[in-house]
């Protein structure tokens, strides 16, 4: 180590300048630089901000790096803003510069917005991770929107994906357990209705809502329903209830029946990681202040017109857009009230559905000995 670093480590910064200074006074720069382990021309700039600082030794050493490391950086009233944002609604980058957009009138990159939460080291808070599975890909060019839609149900009391606070306020408020879901693919406009027993009759019911709510609202072309394998949609494609439903009553309303492979949810992927949004930005958030059905069902309805109005998307042809935005960039004459379907509960409405459809003289499981019986049945649904 030579004399200019131990003294430079000595933790005086002037130090290795008085030094060079006062040996300049008998010795050749030459000579000083020697004695001292620096560069002859190190030796000349020092001398010279000695003489132009006037004779002092704090200014011949000056801070490393660039006088304004970052001459770009936003500034410091915008960076507090997105960071309390960020924390409050718990957004990534790119809904972020969306919210401030729309509501401070701040244009900022999302990889400003990155960059930002990485300095001050904010994260999203997550309840779910990603799986590693693959994701299934989908034409969405070949459907019109409102036409093809994803249905599937869940069950809300999973100890797996919610708090136990949230959990608990299932079970205290005697909430109902399961959530039918329907999402359109091409502009993730969304409608859900909830129920306390998986049967058929509610999944018949929800399906029948949407059907007549989107002809409510003059949607003319075929729909096309796609549900899992489960029994409240009837089973598997080959099964009676299910070739019942289509002929008796869908091929009525001209929308086809579709299922997915068994076992394969990823052909559901709209809809299944529509799930992962209510269990993060409302379950999550919202179970544990309910206090009874009537707020829940309210909260449930902000949800679903939050989701449609107000949340923006990112997913592939989404860009940052509602449903009912991407909805009305299709350029379709549909009145922007079909976002706002009821939030019901299946099980009471479903009370009524014979007053629509007589469901209980179709033979749903068993073929009658009566041909006749069927014969007439068909004959009354034609």
């Amino acid at each position: 180590m030579t004399l200019y670093q131990q003294l430079k480590a000595s933790g005086n910064p002037q130090a290795p300048v008085q030094l060079i200074i006062s040996l300049l006074n008998n010795h050749t720069p030459k000579q000083v630089a020697e004695i001292v382990g620096v560069s002859v021309r190190w030796v000349y700039k020092l001398l010279h901000r000695y003489r132009k600082s006037g004779q002092d030794l704090s200014a011949c050493i000056h801070k490393r790096g660039p006088q304004n490391p970052m001459p770009n950086r936003t500034p410091k009233h915008i960076e507090n803003l997105v960071v309390e944002m960020a924390k409050a609604t718990n957004f990534g980058p790119k809904r972020l510069a969306v919210a401030l957009a729309t509501s401070c009138h701040i244009s900022l990159s999302p990889y400003t917005i990155r960059n930002i939460l990485r300095r001050y080291r904010v994260k999203c808070r997550k309840v779910k991770t990603y799986n590693g599975q693959k994701r299934y890909f989908v034409n969405l060019s070949a459907f019109k929107p409102l036409q093809f839609w994803q249905i599937d149900t869940k069950y809300i009391a999973d100890q797996h994906a919610l708090p136990l606070e949230a959990y608990a306020a299932i079970l205290r408020n005697k909430l109902p357990k399961y959530q039918f879901t329907a999402i359109d693919i091409r502009t993730r406009l969304r409608f859900i209705a909830y129920a306390t027993e998986l049967t058929f009759k509610n999944g018949l019911t929800f399906l029948l809502l949407l059907a007549y709510w989107l002809r409510a609202f003059g949607v003319i072309d075929h729909l096309f329903f796609q549900t899992d394998n489960g029994e409240e949609f009837g089973g598997s494609p080959t099964s009676r209830k299910r070739t019942l439903m289509q002929n008796f009553i869908f091929n009525h309303l001209d929308v086809s029946l579709l299922n997915i492979p068994a076992g394969q949810k990823q052909f559901n992927t709209f809809v299944e990681r529509s799930h992962r949004s209510d269990d993060e930005e409302f379950y999550a958030i919202n179970l544990a202040r309910v206090t009874s059905r009537t707020s829940f069902f309210k909260m449930a309805q902000d949800w679903m017109l939050y989701f449609n109005y107000q949340r923006p998307h990112f997913g592939r042809g989404m860009k940052g857009k509602t449903p009912v935005q991407a909805l009305h960039a299709s350029r379709m004459a549909i009145n922007p009230a079909v976002g706002a379907m009821p939030v019901l509960l299946l099980d009471l409405v479903s009370l009524y559905l014979d007053y629509f459809w007589n469901i209980s003289t179709i033979p749903w499981d068993n073929s009658p000995k009566n041909l006749k019986l069927v014969n007439e049945t068909m004959a009354h649904y034609r």
